[in-house]
């Protein structure tokens, strides 16, 4: 079946001491706040469109440091059966074009880390970093300069890919690889401590202060 599907994806759960009672997910803790990634999926059939809702999920949650970035902006992903490349990018609608039946994992993540790109300010942030441990002239435009290959918005997806555990053929430095790694949150040893939550019955006098 073809169409439009709007899709509730990866669930980030959030701990707020003040959160809202809309937001409240309540079982034994009373401050659980979930927020669910949507994303619409245009014109792919059943199977396809569930294949990209797991790469989306699965991509997310592979990028700890901008999951919330991604969640609140996710793209559209639409069917383009007649497109020369194997998939495309769209900043200005945030649209990933697709080809139906050919949604490898390498090609998904790499449109996705465009996405992630424009979305969440990645050449804004480390642009200058980035092209240095790539070994590409700091004057170099990241974006629609000169051959594909070597536009500095390239050599970032792929890197995202990779660092999410895909091989590719464009030349990523390991210098490059690292500071993306790092950018993405993926570099730090161990995830953050949880924060402290309010449980149901818990005398307020028992409760830790926050300053």
């Amino acid at each position: 079946m073809r169409g439009v599907r709007i899709v509730a994806g990866l669930v980030l759960t959030f701990f707020s001491l003040a959160a809202p009672a809309a937001g409240l997910a309540v079982s034994d803790h009373v401050s659980v706040m979930r927020w669910p990634a949507n994303i619409e999926v245009v014109g792919l059939s059943h199977t396809d469109a569930a294949q990209v809702e797991e790469l989306w999920s699965e991509f997310v949650a592979g990028i700890p440091a901008h999951a919330s970035c991604l969640l609140a902006s996710p793209p559209r992903i639409v069917a383009k059966p007649d497109m020369g490349p194997r998939a495309a990018y769209a900043p200005s609608s945030a649209t990933l074009y697709v080809k139906p039946g050919d949604l490898p994992r390498l090609v998904v993540f790499h449109e996705l880390a465009h996405h992630l790109d424009f979305t969440c300010g990645a050449s804004e942030v480390l642009g200058e970093e980035f092209r240095a441990a790539q070994g590409i002239a700091a004057a170099k435009p990241w974006w629609k300069d000169g051959d594909p290959v070597t536009w500095p918005a390239e050599y970032f997806a792929n890197a995202v890919a990779m660092a999410l555990g895909e091989q590719s053929r464009h030349r990523v430095t390991p210098e490059a690889l690292a500071v993306v790694e790092d950018w993405l949150g993926r570099g730090e040893a161990e995830p953050p401590a949880p924060l402290p939550v309010f449980v149901v019955g818990q005398h307020a006098l028992a409760m830790p202060l926050v300053s």
